[in-house]
């Protein structure tokens, strides 16, 4: 699913995640396989509700700004609404440009 914020001008395409995962491996794999590869390129950013998905795919961004010098900012919140959490990772600062 598509969402985009209007924040001061500046807007964020998020991809919002429905799937959730019972561990940290399993979500480490589906977000190598896909999230992790549309970040920066058809999305800034990505909300889930799963702190697990969220927390892979915040380390794999770090990773690769450590790995390959520095290629965005990184970004991550937590969002309260109707009594539950979507957790938020999002770069800005693109130092590529998208295909």
């Amino acid at each position: 699913m598509n969402q985009v914020d209007q924040n001061s001008g500046n807007s964020i395409s998020w991809f919002v995640e429905e799937i959730q995962f019972d561990t940290i491996r399993e979500a480490y794999e589906w977000i190598s396989s896909g999230a992790y590869n549309e970040i920066g390129h058809l999305f800034d950013g990505y909300k889930t509700k799963d702190s697990k998905l969220a927390y892979a795919l915040l380390f794999e961004l770090v990773m690769s700004n450590t790995i390959h010098g520095h290629r965005h900012d990184v970004h991550c919140d937590e969002e309260y609404l109707d009594g539950s959490i979507t957790y938020k990772v999002w770069i800005t600062n693109k130092t590529y440009e998208s295909p």
